[in-house]
């Protein structure tokens, strides 16, 4: 009999994970509570270590230049055999029950069918309903039927049922009966020999830290905030602009803004280092300063290429942590002590970039409660498994890593090998 196994978290690892799993001939359902898949990779744009795109772009080799961005995930998901995946679904409980665990799961409803929408989008064009897009920084607004990234995964739109007015246009319009206004939760239970934990991580917000005048000024952002600025399909269409309008012509970055903190996350977020020197090198390549204020730099060997391009093409290093940010004229201004030139320097960016600490989304969560460590992370009881930002923060390629050997340990603990 074919063994069953629940992964719980759709982002990258979640995926991988999932891949292989189903590859090996298990049944696997791949549960996100997102209303599309990938995670915090969604909202990056370009990867490292290899400069892919986060999502399959169909314009992305207009897009990137003319350079070919392999796609990270979306050949998989709805085209092998024995995967399924539940979007917008919630784990409620997990208990085990006769060696085999029951997984309970809520579905929301998305009010738009993925079997009939043919994803001709007129929906969107004939809502009348604009709200800001908070997945944008707030600076571009999306209507109250959406797709929350141009090629997510599930293609088709999702409503945001607060903000409709139910006004019906989107029914009027659709021409295969696809929208349903009055669409209902619905609730399973999953009967599996093995879950998967690979909940990941979020960014930690920065606003109650002292100091950095994030939530004050508009031009303080956190290096998520700035892949979406840096994104093609991001609010300024990949243009580098202040909260005004301005462009951008120089940015300041400060590392461990709130990472290795006694009074915040107090271990390293490893991964904060590479993704600031990506988007550092991002930025220069588009004729812009960049300041990067550091304690020390942790950079794996795989991505060792960011830090020497960085200085190749003349990001200035500052050994030292901001003693504070503030907003002089409405911009940001710093002042930061170099510990290596004993000085106090002072000077103002058109954007402060923080790389904020990542933070595990299953500490958010009840049922995870007793699978967690001091800081949130998920730590494995006997007969769950947990793999990538879930079980602690890390990059990409080891993410991605872990996936691969938590699948194989899965298909020999059920006797596959």
């Amino acid at each position: 009999m074919t063994k069953t196994v629940v992964v719980i978290g759709a982002g990258l690892a979640g995926i991988q994970v999932s891949q292989q799993l189903t590859d090996l001939g298990l049944k696997v359902h791949l549960v996100e509570r997102e209303a599309t898949v990938g995670g915090l990779s969604s909202h990056l744009g370009k990867v490292f270590p290899t400069d892919d795109c986060a999502l399959c772009l169909d314009v992305c080799e207009d897009l990137y230049d003319g350079k070919h961005r392999r796609c990270q995930y979306r050949t998989l998901l709805g085209k092998q055999k024995g995967l399924a995946v539940h979007i917008q679904t919630e784990v409620k409980s997990i208990k085990k029950e006769s060696g085999k665990y029951s997984v309970s799961l809520k579905t929301g409803p998305r009010f738009v069918s993925e079997e009939r929408c043919v994803v001709c989008l007129e929906c969107i064009k004939v809502c009348d309903v604009e709200v800001p897009d908070s997945a944008n920084l707030g600076r571009s607004s999306r209507k109250a039927i959406y797709r929350p990234f141009p090629q997510g995964v599930p293609l088709v739109p999702v409503i945001d049922i607060e903000s409709c007015t139910k006004c019906g246009k989107c029914m009027d319009v659709c021409g295969v009966d696809a929208i349903d206004l009055g669409g209902k939760a619905k609730s399973r239970t999953v009967k599996a020999d093995a879950v998967v934990v690979a909940t990941g991580v979020e960014e930690r917000d920065p606003g109650p830290l002292p100091g950095y005048a994030y939530g004050e000024c508009d031009d303080v952002l956190t290096q998520r905030e700035l892949a979406r600025l840096l994104d093609p399909t991001g609010p300024t269409s990949g243009s580098v602009l202040t909260a005004s309008g301005k462009t951008v012509k120089s940015v300041t970055m400060v590392l461990c803004a709130g990472s290795r903190d006694l009074n915040a996350a107090r271990y390293c977020s490893q991964a904060c280092c590479t993704y600031s020197l990506k988007h550092a090198v991002m930025l220069r390549e588009l004729g812009i300063d960049v300041t990067i204020c550091y304690m020390d730099l942790r950079v794996p060997l795989h991505s060792k290429q960011y830090l020497s391009l960085a200085r190749d093409l003349g990001v200035s290093f500052i050994r030292g942590k901001p003693d504070h940010v503030t907003v002089q004229d409405g911009a940001p201004f710093v002042s930061v002590e170099d510990t290596e030139s004993k000085k106090l320097l002072e000077f103002g960016s058109d954007l402060v970039v923080l790389a904020s600490p990542l933070i595990p989304l299953a500490a958010k969560e009840t049922q995870f409660r007793n699978m967690l460590d001091q800081y949130g992370f998920i730590t494995s009881p006997k007969g769950i498994y947990a793999c990538g930002t879930s079980t602690g923060p890390t990059d990409i390629p080891t993410s991605v890593t872990e996936a691969n050997s938590v699948a194989l340990q899965v298909y020999i603990d059920l006797g596959g090998a």
